[in-house]
């Protein structure tokens, strides 16, 4: 089946190293996601991953854009998701901003909620994530979850052991726990740089 030819006429809301990120020109709650660099290994990776989550019965997709497919645009193929808005209707920051802004500590509750998602949802994510490739999303003026944008799926091809329970479980921990040892370092950087400056 051919992809839809859709044409893009604003500037990206996003850009980073390897994609840029448009709003869809009919669909205000969704994103286009394209490669600006050749080859497109992490995008085809990342599609790969998408679909299989979709195949899933009884996918939870609270922590992850929404997969809608692949598209062919006047700036070239990529994919469309979900765009992440908060109650208000704006889009969620970055988890970097709030980080900077409220400290890491204030966010353990949303942290340790992705982490379990991961688990129990049995999705990846690749080895080095980082809050720059999380969005939080304010759910209501108190609430707020944590949702991956990037780095989803794994850099290597899946292992046998990946189905199993225990040894997803564990691959997910390693990660999680090299993600949080990176962020609390970095955390208390920032803090030592600011009580220096003070």
């Amino acid at each position: 089946m051919s992809k839809l030819m859709i044409i893009i006429k604003t500037p990206p809301i996003g850009k980073g190293i390897e994609r840029e990120c448009y709003i869809h020109p009919d669909d205000s709650g969704k994103i286009i996601k394209i490669s600006s660099l050749a080859p497109e290994i992490q995008t085809k990776r990342e599609i790969s991953y998408y679909k299989q989550l979709r195949k899933r019965k009884k996918m939870n997709w609270n922590h992850i854009p929404k997969f809608y497919g692949e598209v062919s645009t006047n700036k070239g193929d990529g994919f469309v998701v979900e765009l992440i808005r908060d109650f208000n209707g704006e889009i969620s920051e970055n988890f970097s901003f709030y980080i900077k802004k409220n400290g890491l500590d204030f966010y353990r509750k949303e942290l340790e909620t992705l982490k379990n998602y991961f688990i129990n949802e049995r999705v990846m994510f690749n080895y080095d994530i980082s809050p720059d490739n999380l969005l939080l999303r304010r759910i209501n003026k108190s609430e707020s979850e944590l949702v991956l944008i990037d780095a989803l799926g794994d850099v290597v091809f899946i292992n046998a052991f990946d189905y199993f329970n225990y040894f997803f479980k564990n691959k997910v921990l390693r990660r999680w726990s090299r993600f949080e040892k990176k962020i609390y370092s970095n955390d208390q950087q920032i803090k030592n740089s600011s009580e220096s400056k003070g």
